[in-house]
């Protein structure tokens, strides 16, 4: 894509009245005119307080904006300049930037549009040429996308079945209860419907499968089948979202648990280097077998993510949620196993250490609070649990990715049945279908 920048630093003798002022409205363009964008914006900042309202000032503060990102903040600088001097086609010009940045595409087309229309100079008419046809290649999206993927993965899991390593105080296990490790084969595939209706709209539907198959232990092998859908729309720099998922859980063949919810997202962006994302949901559980577990799910949460410098362009990322899950009918073993507030954190990274290669560890922790007590030990469970994951992608073909994961687990509890140890390594293979 062309990267059109300041249109205003080769435009200066296209301005009917002049916004070049003694005071750091001059310093301000001067920056400008040398692309050092940044140190322009920092310096409209030191003289934000004194001049901000003077049109001279505003309107190289707004370009400065614009130019270094923070978009939003310069539309608005903009806005003030263009109604106190409506007809000055300079300000509509870098008003009509900051709009197609914001993909306000009809507001943009409609200034570029009226520029032209006075007759500017062959650079101007080429520079909104190129807008223009930016924006016709935008509304002329295909209006529908579709890819897919399918992974291979060959692991080992130390832990199957979640169990305690040892026998416990109060009860005995058997040696099936306890936690055992097998190698195992796993399947991962999906598609990705996407329809852009509109510029700032669109629906997207997916459908992906999970199938894992252990080499010893089939009783423990399981298959994820889920369905999601949702509606995205884009207003300025925020991003909204609503959609709804559907998923069916089996465990060695017989059905174990469906999920079946409707969930939300706001995902704001104010500058280019950063991103804040709330989101929350509501899923219903029916389990096949054990109907003492159905229960509703309430959860909320956010994360922000901003991009760092240096080596390794670091993108570091951190979140905090919490949640409900209230059973259907409540009694003994669902007030203790299953009523429960929950809340957690997460923090991680993504590295490059390669153009091809992206590394990315996570550290998440969960609290769980139950509401009854344990019908055996007396106690009100509470469960701390906390997991590093490690991903590692290589993308050593255009289609092809070379995939390594690591994760370890550890729960700890006030109830020694639940508390436990858990690592998975896997090395995979993904092939993309665009």
């Amino acid at each position: 894509m062309i990267k059109l920048t300041g249109i205003a630093v080769v435009t200066t003798l296209f301005c009917t009245d002049s916004y070049a002022s003694a005071s750091g409205a001059e310093l301000i363009k001067e920056l400008l005119d040398a692309g050092r964008f940044n140190e322009a914006y920092d310096l409209s900042m030191s003289y934000l307080q004194r001049y901000e309202g003077n049109p001279e000032f505003d309107f190289q503060y707004g370009v400065a904006a614009i130019d270094s990102g923070n978009v939003s903040e310069g539309v608005f600088a903009l806005e003030r300049v263009a109604f106190s001097d409506p007809q000055n086609p300079l300000v509509r010009l870098e008003l009509a930037r900051g709009y197609y940045l914001l993909q306000q595409t009809d507001k943009a087309r409609q200034l570029f549009e009226q520029v032209l229309l006075l007759d500017p100079p062959d650079n101007v008419r080429i520079r909104i040429a190129q807008y223009l046809d930016l924006i016709a290649k935008k509304q002329s999206l295909p209006a529908t996308h579709v890819k897919s993927f399918v992974e291979l993965w060959r692991g080992y899991d130390s832990n199957i079945n979640t169990g305690p390593e040892s026998q416990t105080n109060l009860v005995t296990l058997t040696s099936d209860a306890l936690g055992r490790g097998n190698q195992f084969n796993r399947l991962r595939m999906g598609a990705t419907v996407e329809h852009q209706y509109a510029a700032e709209r669109k629906l997207d539907f997916s459908l992906n499968g999970d199938l894992r198959r252990y080499d010893d232990e089939m009783a423990q092998d399981y298959t994820t089948l889920s369905v999601s859908g949702g509606h995205t729309w884009i207003d300025n720099q925020s991003r909204y979202r609503l959609g709804a998922d559907l998923q069916h859980f089996s465990r060695d063949g017989e059905s174990y648990r469906d999920l079946l919810g409707v969930n939300g997202s706001w995902s704001y962006s104010p500058d280019k280097a950063s991103q804040l994302r709330l989101y929350g949901g509501v899923n219903l559980l029916d389990y096949a077998d054990d109907n003492w577990k159905d229960a509703t799910q309430y959860h909320l949460g956010g994360n922000y993510l901003w991009m760092g410098t240096g080596r390794w362009s670091p993108l570091w990322f951190a979140g905090l949620f919490a949640g409900q899950e209230t059973p259907d009918t409540a009694g003994v073993l669902a007030d203790a196993q299953v009523d429960r507030f929950f809340w957690g954190a997460s923090m991680g990274v993504q590295l490059e250490p390669m153009a091809d290669l992206s590394l990315v560890p996570v550290v998440t922790y969960q609290s769980s609070h139950y509401k009854g007590d344990d019908w055996l030990y007396g106690l009100r469970r509470e469960d701390d649990f906390v997991i590093l994951n490690i991903n590692l992608e290589w993308a050593v073909e255009k289609n092809w990715t070379v995939l390594a994961n690591f994760s370890s687990n550890h729960a700890d509890s006030n109830i020694e049945l639940y508390e436990y140890d858990r690592q998975q390594g896997m090395l995979g293979l993904r092939y993309s279908f665009e």
